[in-house]
């Protein structure tokens, strides 16, 4: 399957109004950044499609109504070849629903925030060169300045593959400041980690990996500390 922009005009149209998922970035306390939302070809053809619609337009108050932090994790979450649970972006959330972060403690502080401002389909890693065609410099620098800034204090989860992606962007617009903070070393075995103006960046595994279950615990840990749950 080709990797593309999402062909329903709809998700594109809510994808505009709202590049991110969960709470609004600005207000979060925990934003998991990662490279693109995907979603199945299929999706917007099914009656389940308003449960996508409803999560975009208000994924707090979907997360508090429903018990669940995104609609791949309702029961009705359709079957079939078209809605294979092993690819989709469903990974991804299957695993991030086994941090057992419940509604009424988390939902207002968690966004999850992408390096595409548009719903995608198919497989990024099967044309990388398309990724990076797709990428909005408007929209890198509003990632930007969501972590430079200080005040609201952030903690940032972003996984390896994406800060490679995050150098890359930065080598391609090097005529300004954009993620200047990214020292990152591609070829380094050591877990990134920073504190920019308040904010702290930390490295995880990507949630689609199963090398993700073995962070759970410290994870969780992690995300209770920053927001004085421990």
């Amino acid at each position: 399957m080709k990797f593309k922009k999402h062909t329903c005009d709809k998700m594109v149209e809510l994808f505009k109004k709202k590049p991110f998922q969960g709470q609004v970035p600005e207000k979060a306390s925990i934003v998991f950044l990662s490279s693109d939302a995907n979603y199945s070809p299929e999706i917007s053809n099914h009656p389940f499609f308003e449960y996508v619609c409803e999560y975009q337009k208000d994924g707090v108050a979907f997360w508090k109504n429903y018990g669940c932090h995104h609609p791949f994790m309702l029961s009705c979450y359709p079957k079939g070849k078209d809605f294979n649970k092993n690819k989709n972006g469903v990974p991804f959330h299957r695993n991030f629903s086994k941090l057992g972060l419940e509604p009424k403690r988390y939902a207002e502080h968690i966004s999850f925030l992408e390096l595409l401002d548009i719903p995608t389909e198919g497989n990024k890693s099967e044309d990388i060169e398309q990724f990076f065609r797709m990428v909005s410099l408007k929209h890198q620098h509003y990632i930007d300045k969501l972590i430079k800034d200080g005040g609201h204090k952030k903690l940032i989860f972003v996984s390896k593959g994406v800060l490679k992606d995050i150098v890359r962007i930065r080598k391609t617009y090097p005529c300004n400041d954009l993620f200047d903070w990214a020292d990152f070393a591609v070829g380094s075995k050591n877990q990134f980690t920073k504190m920019i103006n308040g904010n702290k960046i930390k490295e995880i595994y990507h949630f689609s990996s199963s090398k993700i279950h073995s962070q759970l615990p410290e994870i969780k840990s992690v995300v209770d500390q920053w927001l004085g749950y421990n």
